[in-house]
């Protein structure tokens, strides 16, 4: 059995590594460390993670995560929400003859990877070395569970007073209808939640959505702290550690941002330095960087192939809630795992929110 126990300084460099592949969204460094330093006062931080190859074919996983703004989930100190929406989860699963074994985390980010990692460290429930996305998304029906019709139903949700709340959706497999029930709850607990829902088995999490990615996290979270220790240049050391293409250097110039529905929407400029000297460059995001462009308007890259930003005199990788004007930045681009270009629903499922930043086109790889 290929069982590990996982420490502290394991979980920082995952979500170092989770806040990378996050590309702009997923939730602030800052906030998983924070929840981190919450576990580590309340419980022994050990984490049991286990291949998705080791579990038995009838064992089953579910994902759990935070939905809401930044600043409410910080204010309301989230956590606890996630506990309570995992153990009514794990209720419904066993009556449904579907009983729970292990937790994992639904996308990458520095808070939304630390979400799951955190209940399992609570109810010592075993953690799968894998996720659903390889990466954050901006919507439920966004995102390798949609593309391969994995059924968002039960949602559970839970809120910080401890409510919690059942959605049994008519049609099992509508995302959209699932993303409003969410938001709508999430509205309603002052834009600060816990999910829980898309129970799936070891083929489910092998040949459909990101195996493998929390080794992949750990490991470029492992050569970012190396790099900034050595004082190497941070895109170089990562380049060793996987497949980044550096895409662009130089000075953040703006960010401009709208927030519509509870989402940020918005597009950040750089103009270059050193060999981009003279050149700019933008991100278009939807909380997660959608697409960007050269100087001349022309696209790329675009999702789902990761845009990924840092800040290259903090050496840390960022979110689009913190990218600030006069940042320092390096843009790398990271190919999205191989799950996403099994279905053309890869990239279809993106389509309405690169519409909303202007972009019609097909899908533009980072290679």
């Amino acid at each position: 059995n290929v069982t590990e126990i996982l420490v502290e300084k394991d979980l920082r460099d995952i979500l170092y590594g989770a806040t990378l592949l996050g590309a702009g969204g997923g939730g602030a460094l800052r906030d998983g460390l924070r929840l981190l330093s919450d576990a580590a006062s309340k419980y022994e931080v050990k984490l049991e993670i286990v291949d998705p190859e080791e579990m038995e074919p009838g064992d089953h996983a579910v994902m759990v995560a935070a939905i809401g703004s930044p600043k409410a989930l910080e204010e309301r100190n989230f956590g606890p929400e996630a506990i309570y929406a995992y153990e009514m989860m794990k209720k419904i699963a066993f009556i449904g003859g579907k009983p729970l074994k292990y937790i994992m985390a639904g996308e990458l980010g520095g808070f939304n990877t630390m979400v799951p990692m955190y209940v399992a460290i609570a109810n010592n429930v075993p953690f799968v070395n894998g996720d659903g996305n390889g990466r954050a998304v901006p919507e439920l029906a966004t995102g390798l569970y949609p593309a391969f019709d994995i059924p968002p139903t039960p949602l559970v949700m839970a809120g910080s007073n401890g409510d919690v709340i059942v959605a049994y959706l008519n049609d099992p497999r509508n995302h959209k209808s699932a993303e409003n029930i969410a938001r709508h709850i999430c509205m309603a607990y002052g834009m600060s939640a816990a999910f829980c829902t898309w129970v799936v088995d070891r083929n489910d999490i092998l040949e459909k959505l990101a195996p493998k990615s929390i080794d992949r996290c750990r490991l470029l979270g492992s050569a970012i702290h190396a790099a900034r220790e050595a004082k190497r240049d941070l895109v170089e050391e990562l380049k060793k550690t996987d497949d980044c293409k550096e895409l662009f250097r130089g000075t953040i110039q703006e960010v401009k941002v709208k927030t519509e529905s509870g989402f940020d929407f918005g597009t950040t400029t750089i103009q270059g330095t050193g060999k981009y000297q003279d050149k700019t460059c933008s991100i278009g995001f939807k909380n997660e960087n959608l697409l960007m462009k050269d100087g001349n308007d022309n696209v790329v890259v675009t999702v789902p192939d990761l845009i990924c930003i840092l800040d290259l005199d903090s050496g840390e990788p960022l979110t689009n809630a913190e990218t600030a004007a006069g940042q320092n930045v390096a843009v790398v681009g990271i190919p999205a795992p191989e799950n996403w270009w099994k279905k053309p629903e890869g990239f279809t499922c993106w389509k309405h929110i690169l519409e909303k930043v202007g972009y019609n086109g097909g899908c533009i790889r980072t290679a």
